[in-house]
């Protein structure tokens, strides 16, 4: 199906766009992992409360999107999804030639964009369930990590679990721009000195609890990326496994 579905999203295949995300998760996992130092003297791991948040968070959103982008069991859904990041991509790159030259400027780019937007809308149109399907943006972040997001097992709750990738990338997503409220629930911290004048020193360090459940999500995410890609180029769209 990888295979066939290549040509319908030609301008930036769909494989490719999968891969790409899973490089990006991958290589911020890795970061994280080398940051956090064992103190075998004292038997402590010793992790940064804030920057490794920001690694996880772009490792969460790049692994979700890549399982986005193949979950469905729709052909058109799989295609429309990879050309609406494709989309996406002509737009920001246009957009940084208006904020860098000014939108004088961003001539050529305004007409290689639109170019390609026209090449895009082209592949779309080969699709049949497509063709009156009118291309754009894909949904918002918020959006795709709802869709790959488990729900609560808990029956006495409809929130969603703590270690769905919504939940994480909301959680990197305080830690990143500084939610004290959040940072401090999610932290573990310890009072260094008594109170004088009402300020006291406080010593923050990240839960690595928290840590263990945001990580492990994104190692699931991208177990299921794995998983799913196989299928896809293994199999053909009568489920019947094909040779290589």
């Amino acid at each position: 199906m990888l295979d066939l579905e290549r040509a319908y999203t030609a301008r930036e295949p769909l494989d490719t766009l999968v891969m790409a995300h899973r490089a990006r998760a991958s290589e911020n996992l890795d970061r994280v992992f080398e940051m956090m130092m064992i103190k075998e003297d004292e038997g402590k791991l010793l992790a940064y409360p804030f920057s490794l948040y920001s690694l996880i968070r772009t490792a969460v959103e790049a692994a979700a999107t890549a399982v986005w982008l193949l979950k469905s069991s729709k052909k058109a859904d799989r295609v429309l999804r990879a050309l609406q990041l494709a989309y996406r991509n002509s737009q920001e790159a246009m957009r940084f030639a208006e904020l860098i030259k000014g939108k004088a400027g961003a001539g050529p780019a305004r007409q290689g964009a639109a170019k390609t937007i026209d090449r895009l809308n082209q592949l779309k149109d080969t699709v049949g369930p497509l063709r009156q399907v009118e291309l754009g943006p894909p949904p918002k972040y918020t959006a795709i990590l709802t869709a790959v997001s488990p729900k609560s097992r808990d029956s006495s709750r409809a929130g969603y679990e703590i270690s769905s990738p919504l939940v994480v990338w909301k959680v990197s997503s305080a830690f990143l721009h500084g939610s004290e409220q959040v940072v401090r629930a999610l932290s573990d911290v310890r009072q260094m000195g008594r109170f004088t004048d009402g300020v006291a020193s406080f010593e923050i360090t990240p839960s690595i609890q928290m840590l263990a459940v945001s990580l492990g999500t994104c190692v699931d995410l991208i177990a299921q990326l794995d998983e799913r890609y196989t299928y896809l180029a293994t199999h053909d769209y009568a489920g019947r496994s094909v040779s290589s």
